[in-house]
């Protein structure tokens, strides 16, 4: 198990690098052509244990997951810039 979580950090560590290299409006398309399409429901077995994983999202909800990836990614480039 903790190889995979080392080949699963040394993943995210490439991703963040790569994005790093980018423009905001580069990181943005980019979080759209990965999105995930498929619904936010899994189901998996961790140690004997199995956790259903459910995702729901507000209806009326202000901005969708797109645009609060947008506001997260555009706040933490002015956060950076303040540094």
């Amino acid at each position: 198990m903790k190889d995979r979580n080392n080949e699963i950090y040394a993943q995210i560590d490439r991703i963040t690098d790569h994005l790093a290299t980018m423009t905001k409006q580069e990181r943005i398309a980019w979080f759209r052509r990965s999105a995930y399409a498929q619904p936010l429901n899994f189901i998996r077995e961790i140690d004997g244990t199995v956790y259903a994983v459910r995702a729901f999202f507000k209806e009326d909800a202000r901005e969708n997951i797109t645009d609060k990836v947008q506001r997260i990614i555009l706040k933490s480039d002015d956060n950076s810039k303040e540094i």
